[in-house]
């Protein structure tokens, strides 16, 4: 009776650590499947934070690239600067260029220069070479109408066999249609009426002196009797020529 009941108390006592070893020896992959997962979360979480921590190069170069500047656009060169003066539809076209210089300043200050020696050359060409130079056109009428294009090259030129520069040459296009060319025959005419205005005074005046001239001669030659008669005349003689030699000297227009 004592040894059965000794051997019932050992059953209970071990029995419990038993029952869960039988347990984990039936299912094993119950706790190790558990395990993994934990081992899973963690590894994605520190993952998670290593990422937030540190960012990826792929997304910093493209964050770099698009704040960059983009580059500034060049100006190609114009075809109409190597061109010469021809006719185009209903227009002739006259290129210009003003320099080398060594600034753009210096070929702003030669622009007005230039154009009006182009400008004569083409009313030469229009209206003949008596208006070359007289047909003066308002420089806001050559902006407004005449100047259709300019371009700004920049290059360097060898100066000396070891020495370069930049040198800076200004092209610019005029253009004369039919309103330019009708505008141009106007100063043309206007000039003409000024300067036959101009030459009709100024022969007048020099009618007007000439019979003076004779006249007070005459009138002296007479109140002196005859006497000092060859200096008078000689007198008369330089006063009658020098009308004309000052209008030799500065002619009408």
């Amino acid at each position: 009776m004592m040894a059965y009941s000794f051997f019932i108390c050992v059953i209970l006592l071990a029995g419990p650590t038993a029952g869960l070893t039988v347990l984990v020896a039936g299912n094993p992959s119950r706790y190790t499947i558990a395990d993994n997962d934990r081992d899973l979360a963690g590894s994605t979480i520190a993952a998670s934070t290593t990422v937030a921590k540190k960012p990826s190069p792929a997304i910093r170069d493209t964050s770099g690239i698009t704040d960059a500047a983009p580059p500034p656009a060049s100006r190609s060169r114009p075809a109409w600067v190597d061109q010469g003066a021809e006719r185009v539809g209903g227009e002739y076209h006259l290129p210009v260029a003003i320099g080398p210089y060594a600034s753009p300043l210096e070929c702003e200050a030669r622009l007005p220069a230039a154009v009006e020696a182009a400008i004569d050359d083409y009313v030469e060409l229009v209206l003949g070479p008596e208006a070359r130079g007289r047909v003066k056109v308002p420089w806001a009428f050559v902006e407004t109408n005449l100047l259709r294009e300019r371009y700004m090259e920049s290059r360097l030129f060898q100066l000396t066999s070891t020495q370069q520069r930049e040198m800076h040459t200004l092209y610019v296009l005029l253009a004369f249609d039919h309103n330019a060319n009708q505008y141009l025959r106007q100063i043309w005419r206007f000039t003409q009426g000024t300067m036959n205005l101009a030459r009709f005074g100024t022969f007048f005046g020099i009618a007007v002196w000439t019979l003076t001239v004779v006249w007070g001669y005459l009138r002296l030659d007479l109140t002196l009797r005859g006497r000092y008669r060859w200096a008078l005349r000689a007198a008369a003689s330089v006063l009658l020529v020098m009308p004309w030699v000052v209008l030799a000297i500065f002619p009408i227009l």
